[in-house]
Parts: C-alpha cells; structure tokens; sequence
C-alpha cells in the first residue's frame, strides 16, 4: 500500500467511526435516556414553556410563584422597573399593545440550573405600547432566551431578538438604508 492508499483508508474509518457514533446518539432509546437521566431538566423546560404561555396570555398571576423573589431581568425594556413588579408591569404592557399576542417555542433544552429557548413572538399592534400609538401593523421576530432556575424558580433571564426589525414592522421606526435601497431597487 501507498502513502495515498493509507490516507484514504484511515479518513474512511474517522469517517465510519464519527458515523457510528452519530448514529448511537441520534435513536429514540438514546432520547429517551437522556429524558429519563435529566427530569430536573425536563421539568425546567415545561415550567419555563408555562410561563411564556402566560405571558402570552397576559396572565400576571402567577409570576410570584414562578420567579424568585431577587429575580433578575439582564434584557429589560427602556423605562422598565427591575425585578417581579417590572416583569408584570412588561406582561400588562404586552397584552395592552398586542391583545393577539403569540409565542411560540421553537426549539428547547436544558442543562442543570438552565433553559434555552428559541421562539418567536408576533402579533398585530391594536393598543399602545411605550408610548407608542397602535398602528394596527403585524410584526414576528424570533428570540433566544437563557433562564437560569434555583429551587425551582426562575431567578434570571437574558434575552435577544431583533428589536429593530420589531419596531421597523410596527412602522414606528424606518426602514433600515439598506433595507431601504434593496426596496428600491426592486421596483
């Protein structure tokens, strides 16, 4: 065999090696290993999950008993008050503005203490909103968010989404110059 021959032969069984491997991970029993061997994950997702369900709902009721006292938003609107009362204050807002308002959960995992969502969020402005007059315009923008849990309640949350394109949909910000002269040059 030549040097050629013995490349070929050992990138072919890197090849096969990552492929079995790949394959042992991706069937329904190692799923449901994985579920079985993380319930304190799978229990953070759903709660995390209920809560959004919530504030889609514009239901701020249960927000003491799902946050912790020390709650901390790191992705707060302008003009937001910090901690529960803030966070109830944006869901009473949110509905305010965008009574259609929906949220759907992507794409979900959990690790320990953390969640990890993918959603979008969308709706149609019939209400004000910061101060913004309703402009009866739609709008969709996907998210990321990162909650972390103690003891069963969520303690922290980092968030972002695309608020520019957000407030570009609503009609309450313009377009982009970019987005602008693409506009243009398709006419």
């Amino acid at each position: 065999m030549n040097a050629r021959s013995y490349r070929f032969l050992a990138a072919a069984v890197v090849i096969a090696a990552l492929s079995a491997g790949c394959q042992g991970q991706t069937n329904s029993a190692g799923s449901q290993n994985a579920t079985a061997a993380n319930p304190q994950g799978e229990a953070n997702k759903t709660l995390v999950k209920s809560f959004m369900d919530q504030m889609a709902a514009g239901d701020t009721t249960k927000v003491d008993s799902l946050f912790t006292d020390s709650f901390v938003d790191h992705q707060t609107m302008p003009g937001m008050t910090p901690g529960r009362e803030g966070l109830k204050a944006l869901i009473a807002g949110m509905h305010s503005g965008f009574p259609d308002l929906k949220m759907t959960v992507n794409d979900v995992t959990a690790d320990g203490d953390k969640v990890w969502v993918y959603s979008t969020m969308s709706g149609t402005m019939k209400g004000e909103f910061m101060g913004m007059k309703p402009t009866g315009k739609s709008f969709s923008v996907d998210g990321f968010d990162l909650v972390r849990l103690e003891n069963g309640k969520i303690a922290e949350h980092w968030g972002a989404q695309d608020n520019m394109a957000w407030m570009q949909q609503l009609g309450v910000t313009p377009p982009s110059a970019g987005a602008a002269k693409g506009a243009k040059a398709k006419k």
